[in-house]
């Protein structure tokens, strides 16, 4: 069973005076669960003839993995107060991939600025192979195994409604299916996916500052 205000209360952690009053962090982490996936998913829209990113694209993505970035954190804090290990684990995990969404980001952003094809960015990012797996190529598969980590351990967790658990961590399955071979209809599903648990929990977080909430003490008596 989902304890539904528990979530409210645990991202808000550290946060004196919860009550009526609008934590901040709260609703940074509400806008960053809105905003980060609706911007990916608009950023779809935008691809190239080639299925790449391009100008802008690939800004709205490398700008889409900062503004997510506070609110996946959240859930992950979530998850670290009754899985320790997991959650401070998940939260590197998620920076990682930030980290990794920001740079596939850029790559498109200057292969549209110089006019780089895909195969013309493949043979340049070539000639530095290190460099390439350290910024690209490994920190970037990580934001989809994050993502279906993080649907696993919130349902573990229960902390937020399974269903939303559910799409987050099938999301981050499919979202490699439609990244690699740059199928368009799969990658706006996988985005779908994404964006409709994601946004929802943001949005429960925005609409439960309206109301005072019980504190961490207050629950565990």
């Amino acid at each position: 069973m989902w304890r539904g205000k528990t979530v409210f209360n645990v991202l808000a952690v550290g946060i004196e005076g919860i009550g009526t009053t609008p934590p901040p962090t709260r609703t940074l982490q509400g806008i960053s669960l809105v905003l980060g996936p609706a911007l990916n998913a608009a950023a779809t829209f935008f691809w190239n003839d080639e299925g790449r990113h391009g100008v802008t694209a690939g800004t709205m993505v490398a700008l889409s993995s900062v503004l997510w970035l506070p609110g996946l954190l959240g859930l992950w804090e979530a998850v670290r107060t009754s899985r320790p290990v997991v959650g401070s684990l998940g939260g590197l995990l998620a920076v990682v991939g930030a980290f990794g969404g920001i740079t596939f980001g850029l790559q498109g952003f200057y292969e549209g600025v110089y006019g780089l094809s895909k195969q013309q960015s493949l043979d340049a990012l070539a000639a530095h192979p290190v460099a390439s797996q350290l910024a690209l190529w490994l920190p970037g598969p990580v934001f989809p195994i994050a993502l279906a980590i993080l649907g696993f351990a919130l349902a573990v967790a229960r902390i937020v409604p399974r269903w939303t658990a559910v799409l987050l961590a099938a999301a981050g399955f499919l979202w490699p299916v439609s990244r690699i071979p740059r199928i368009e209809v799969f990658a706006h599903v996988a985005d779908l996916m994404l964006l409709v648990p994601s946004a929802f929990l943001g949005v429960l977080l925005l609409t439960s500052l309206r109301r005072p909430e019980p504190s961490i003490a207050s629950m565990a008596r």
